[in-house]
């Protein structure tokens, strides 16, 4: 069907605000058509998929609010859930936007939302509701009894960012909400889900359609914008050199770190930008760099700040900032300006150090290049250490080949795939505890079928419920009523009752840092800089006048000098296909287009490395009782071959592509071999990894401790070990 069909089908009041001079539309996109069909013909579910600001809320609220706008007073007609509350707000301005001209009431709900504005729509539930899946759990915990009325002629539920809840915590959490949702309002909304970055997005079609046919995917067709890319290498000079001094070693130290910093301010200097780091620490430092450079020079460039541990004020500052364009600002930033907030046209993102993954990388580029006909822009400044090395694995530069293989993994178009199969034991235990909090009490079967038919717990039988239930049971944390009724008991009580619990995922104890007049950001309880003492946040230097425990407040003021405090962080898993990409690009000729003079050397120090070491094949080297297994086989398999040679009584070394490992070379060699004859047993690993590794603590999520032993391990075999494809790479490692 052709577009001026499409837009003769929707609402009449939303065709009048298409065409008002401030919307500065100018056509409708093809995803916008193909939607708008899609939805008005009822179709079924949907996942509409395409660049950042490719229009995709657009697709989805367009036919959506068309369908709802004439009878929107019954209840909430359709929910919008997003990942963050940033997010949110942003969203709602658009949808509010596009209703100007209904009747159609938007709201929000979120924990900034305030008390009033809950209660218009709890007193009177109607139109759009945007919200977190932390802010549905909290509304079924706290008003279960209201939400059969406000959700009882919900039609439509529109996921964002959807790439950031497949296979993880957050998104079974929310697939057993939806479904229980579901339940109290006694019919199934059609889902749409929106993503810019998703991998397998066949499989993610079935992931969001439980209950329902699979959904049809909407994707942008249009051939992509321009990307003119840049890799810039940086040697380090100042790395720990045991002939310098302790003081001229930090110097150099400094030097590189000032080298870099103003290589950034240059290729930002005078544009609007996003300048990523993986570290929050990073982000500070070099925030704190760049402004000072900025200064110096009599620039008029702006630097900003905006991550996680910064307060709402600091973030909706550096945002605000992004959007004016009278002058150059560049946001120095974590994911947390991967999603699809509204920040204006950005010019140039710019990735210090290696991105956490492919898919990440990709979200990140498709921020620039907004505006119509310009390119998308992406300068990676990726850093080498110069020798003497502390050991051979240092001089294959891992950081350095990974983000040259992040970036060529995404100009072949490849993505992560999510994991479908993970059993989510943590997210388990906390739903079935929202339903007894939901419900005050349930029987078993019943809360067995709640749990089961959402599809977020597969893997859920009734012996391994039965084994939860007793567990749960002798933790104090439910209760069987004499009729048979499961209930809440004291810990059960206490454990829900906390706001904290409306979250699925681990969140530490923070310490708000604050002026005494305004709130900076938070620290983690454990990572606090003591009294007196500097540090950097929201790229500002800080000392601490006084910490109050009982208040959880860090007063500070501003200072002279500090350096970066460190932040509670975690790596990411890495695929195998990346460690492989990493293997072709050390063992290659080719030399990328994109790479400056300095990257382009350090990619042949890194062959020429690897070829002394004949490092860039899988295979075992011995030197003496010293042996370098080379594996390049993503997390899995590393710690799957890991936990294998621990268990087997070796000493041995992750090296992030491979094992160093001491022992006889003949029993090393004889260990590879039983791995690669499928002698593994996973629970067995998994058992050393829980008692010997500390695994359960070091890979907690946030309820695995009510979990039984048993089941535990069992879920750590099944997600984090993988014995046959460790069975085929060691195969092909000893031959």
């Amino acid at each position: 069907m052709t577009k001026a069909s499409a837009f003769a089908r929707l609402h009449p009041k939303i065709q009048q605000r298409i065409h008002d001079p401030d919307m500065r539309w100018p056509k409708l996109r093809p995803i916008q058509v193909e939607a708008i069909h899609h939805v008005l013909d009822d179709q079924g579910d949907a996942i509409i998929t395409a660049p950042t600001a490719g229009g995709k809320t657009e697709a989805a609220f367009l036919p959506i609010l068309s369908k709802v706008a004439d009878d929107a007073s019954t209840s909430v007609r359709a929910l919008y859930v997003g990942p963050l509350k940033a997010l949110i707000d942003d969203q709602f301005r658009r949808v509010d936007d596009l209703c100007a001209r209904l009747e159609l009431p938007v709201h929000r709900w979120h924990g900034d939302v305030n008390a009033s504005a809950r209660k218009k729509l709890l007193s009177r539930p109607s139109g759009v509701l945007l919200i977190t899946p932390e802010s549905l759990e909290a509304m079924f915990c706290l008003r279960s009894s209201a939400l059969p009325a406000v959700f009882a002629a919900l039609d439509y539920v529109v996921i964002d960012e959807l790439h950031a809840f497949v296979g993880t915590v957050r998104g079974a959490q929310l697939r057993s909400l939806l479904y229980r949702l579901q339940l109290l309002a006694g019919r199934r909304p059609t889902r749409i889900g929106l993503s810019a970055t998703l991998g397998e997005p066949e499989k993610a079609c079935g992931w969001l359609s439980v209950g329902a046919p699979p959904a049809r995917i909407i994707a942008d067709s249009t051939q992509g914008q321009n990307l003119e890319l840049m890799l810039r290498g940086f040697w380090q000079v100042g790395q720990r050199d045991p002939t310098l001094e302790e003081g001229l070693s930090e110097e150099l130290r400094e030097e590189d770190l000032n080298r870099q910093a103003m290589a950034v301010l240059k290729a930002c200097q005078g544009r609007t930008n996003l300048v990523f780091a993986n570290a929050k620490s990073r982000i500070e430092e070099l925030a704190v760099r760049m402004s000072e450079q900025a200064k110096s020079l009599s620039l008029r460039d702006e630097i900003v700040v905006h991550h996680g541990s910064l307060s709402k004020d600091e973030r909706h500052y550096s945002e605000e900032r992004l959007r004016q364009e009278t002058l150059p600002v560049t946001a120095v930033c974590s994911n947390t300006l991967e999603m699809g907030i509204d920040i204006g046209a950005i010019d140039r993102v710019v990735q210090v150090s290696a991105p956490w993954s492919v898919a990440s990388l990709r979200q990140r580029m498709g921020r620039s290049g907004r505006r119509e006909g310009d390119p998308a822009v992406l300068i990676a400044t990726l850093s080498a250490l110069r020798p003497p090395w502390r050991n051979h694995w240092e001089s294959l530069q891992l950081d350095f080949l990974r983000g040259l293989a992040s970036i060529e993994l995404m100009l072949e178009g490849y993505v992560e795939p999510p994991d479908y199969e993970r059993r989510h034991l943590s997210t388990l235990v906390q739903q079935l505890l929202s339903v007894l909090r939901q419900t005050n009490g349930t029987q078993a079967s019943d809360l067995f079928a709640v749990l089961k038919g959402s599809g977020a717990f597969a893997h859920l039988d009734v012996a391994s419920f039965q084994l939860l239930l007793r567990e749960l049971g002798a933790k104090d944390i439910i209760e069987q009523m004499p009729d048979g009724t499961l209930i809440l008991a004291g810990a059960g009580e206490r454990l829900t009752g906390h706001y904290t619990f409306y979250a699925a995922f681990q969140t530490p104890k923070e310490f708000q840092v604050t002026t005494g007049e305004r709130v900076i950001g938070q620290l983690s309880e454990d990572r606090l800089p003591p009294v007196g003492q500097s540090f950097l946040l929201a790229g500002k230097k800080w000392t601490v006048r006084s910490i109050d425990g009982e208040r959880a407040e860090v007063l500070v003021e501003r200072a002279r000098k500090g350096s970066a405090p460190m932040f509670s962080s975690g790596g990411q898993e890495v695929h195998r296909v990346l460690h492989e990409k990493m293997m072709a690009l050390g063992a290659g000729a080719d030399v990328p287009s994109y790479l400056d003079d300095e990257a382009e050397e350090i990619l042949e120090s890194i062959r020429q490395e690897g070829r002394k070491q004949d490092a860039f094949r899988r295979h075992l080297r011995s030197a003496g009782t010293k042996h370098f297994c080379y594996l390049w086989a993503g997390s899995r398999i590393q710690r799957t071959v890991f936990l294998a040679f621990s268990a087997a009584g070796f000493a041995v070394s992750d090296q992030s592509i491979g094992l160093e490992i001491e022992g006889d070379e003949e029993e090393v060699r004889r260990t590879l071999q039983r791995i690669a004859d499928g002698e593994l047993d996973g629970e067995k690993l998994a058992r050393h990894a829980e008692e010997k590794l500390d695994a359960r603590s070091v890979d907690a999520e946030k309820y695995d401790a009510f979990v039984s032993t048993e089941e535990w391990r069992t879920a750590y075999a099944a997600e984090l070990l993988d014995l046959a494809v460790a069975a085929r790479l060691c195969t092909e490692t000893i031959r």
